[in-house]
């Protein structure tokens, strides 16, 4: 079976190496992936690099010449990762996923959604939509428990299975392992005995379900946050200083967009932020380099701890097998949290906002504790191995032209 690869991703480092552990166990597991659409080469695995085709207008809605050409000679869709059927953003996104997969479906091909989310869903339209996009897919793996209680009265024919998220799968640098990293990136890692704690922190409190994106009114829909990102900022900040005084610890700032790619989206400038607040402290530093993907993963799988307000710095920690903190926006990090058997390491963002000093307590409690890298290890071993034979038992199931039955729905 001829697979393609046509999500549109641009600047996300959670989606980018979601799709990676995708693509590379498909492609080690002998699928043939023959195009991925992309915005740069590295993004992907070494064995797919030639297979780059770069993306058309409109978020890929109309491929150019060579990407028709190339979903033409497919015979299957793999839509990687992140998370499409939600309407808190915007309905608009519903509105393109689902004419997007209509016109796979006139071409003929298969659609196998592998490892997203789903959810918020709390409009009647958007939840409409979402039904009509999953009538139209072959085979959907939903990557926590949430998404698939959420999704299984619209897909209830045995379509609907549940995974984990596609960095649960092999192929990614973990904690102890030989990956070399440019000396000045291994160099924010040498604290000399004192923990190393990554931070992550992005824009909330800005979305509403309206049809215009985000993107498209910055202004204004940066205006509706200010006020309460103000006080998310001030927790923050707490938290910085109290783990500075505490534990003496070294804070590395971690953008989870690359720098210079979608402005309106990147964390930096909030982290940019939280460093003015700490300019005299050479130990609370903003990460800026342009890392890979998997150099990114190698570096985050060095830090002692990990406090991420979007959901992939967290999991890339986990799967790494570094302890992470998330500070959940959405239902989807408690949902994902739960299922890890974490929810003691999940903070609501108001939660966090409010009693930053919980989350302090937390920090120190999992710093203190030896085992803490064995205990998320023998968490995670188990999971990327049975995520990994849940993908390649799904593209079995789509090569066969077969629905999964409720049984392995229910797994």
């Amino acid at each position: 079976m001829n697979l393609i690869s046509p999500r549109f991703i641009c600047g996300n480092r959670g989606d980018i190496a979601s799709r990676y552990g995708i693509l590379n166990t498909l492609q080690r597991g002998g699928a043939v992936v023959s195009a991925v659409f992309a915005c740069r080469v590295a993004h992907l695995p070494q064995a797919l690099q030639r297979s780059v085709l770069p993306y058309g207008p409109m978020y890929n809605i109309w491929p150019r010449r060579q990407g028709i050409q190339a979903l033409r000679r497919a015979s299957a869709v793999i839509w990687t990762g992140g998370l499409d059927l939600q309407d808190d953003s915007s309905l608009l996104k519903l509105v393109h996923t689902l004419l997007v997969f209509a016109s796979y479906r006139l071409l003929g091909l298969r659609i196998l959604v592998a490892l997203q989310g789903a959810g918020p869903l709390t409009t009647p339209l958007g939840r409409w939509l979402a039904a009509r996009i999953l009538r139209l897919t072959n085979l959907v793996l939903v990557r926590d428990r949430g998404s698939h209680d959420l999704l299984r009265n619209m897909l209830p024919d045995g379509r609907l299975r549940l995974a984990s998220d596609g960095i649960f799968l092999p192929g990614f640098p973990e904690r102890g392992d030989p990956f070399e990293l440019p000396s000045g990136i291994e160099a924010l890692c040498a604290a000399e005995g004192r923990p190393v704690i990554g931070l992550n922190i992005r824009l909330w409190f800005h979305f509403a379900n309206t049809v215009i994106p985000y993107r498209f009114r910055r202004g204004r829909f940066r205006k509706r946050a200010q006020a309460r990102m103000e006080v998310f900022l001030s927790a923050i900040t707490t938290i910085v200083t109290e783990l500075r005084r505490r534990k003496n610890a070294r804070i590395v700032l971690v953008s989870m967009y690359e720098p210079g790619v979608e402005s309106w989206e990147d964390d930096a400038p909030l982290l940019q932020q939280i460093k003015d607040r700490f300019a005299e402290d050479s130990e609370v530093v903003l990460l800026t380099d342009d890392l890979p993907v998997l150099d990114l993963c190698a570096l985050i799988a060095r830090f002692d701890l990990m406090i991420g307000t979007r959901l992939h710095s967290t999991l890339i920690a986990l799967r790494g097998g570094v302890p992470a903190i998330h500070l959940a926006y959405t239902l989807k990090g408690h949902d994902i949290y739960a299922d890890l058997g974490l929810s003691d390491w999940a903070f609501g963002i108001d939660q966090a906002t409010f009693t930053p000093q919980a989350v302090v307590a937390t920090a120190e409690r999992i710093l203190s504790d030896p085992q803490r890298f064995n205990h998320v290890r023998a968490l995670v071993g188990p999971i990327v191995a049975t995520n990994e034979r849940a993908l390649q038992d799904a593209l079995r199931c789509l090569n066969r032209r077969l629905p999964g039955t409720s049984q392995e729905t229910d797994q």
